[in-house]
């Protein structure tokens, strides 16, 4: 797995979090992923996230994320700026997302 590889489904991630396609999001998740966000909290596991995913997308029918400046980091991570879009309004931050060696997201850091 190369860092071009890993860029192509931290974005495809993000645009199945945009489609709020929560079937999609299932299939990027290893089994044992861990989701740490300043805004939704501690979630560990596929099934835990895919559950917060589900609860998110219903209460925030208008959510939608605006990457910008894609840029690798250590330990097969990518990491870019967003604005979200949420409730009507707009907050900054940074996400991170880190891809395994098998193509599957370990872990997911939000902060916003």
């Amino acid at each position: 797995m190369d860092n071009d590889q890993r860029m192509t489904i931290a974005k495809a991630y993000v645009d199945a979090s945009n489609a709020h396609d929560v079937d999609r999001i299932a299939t990027m998740l290893a089994p044992d992923v861990a989701y740490r966000s300043s805004g939704v909290g501690a979630h560990d596991g596929a099934e835990k996230i895919l559950a917060m995913n589900r609860t998110f997308f219903g209460d925030y029918p208008d959510v939608h994320w605006d990457p910008r400046n894609w840029r690798h980091v250590e330990d097969g991570g990518v990491e870019f700026d967003f604005t979200i879009t949420l409730g009507g309004q707009s907050h900054r931050g940074i996400e991170r997302v880190y891809v395994n060696d098998a193509g599957l997201i370990a872990k997911v850091e939000v902060e916003r």
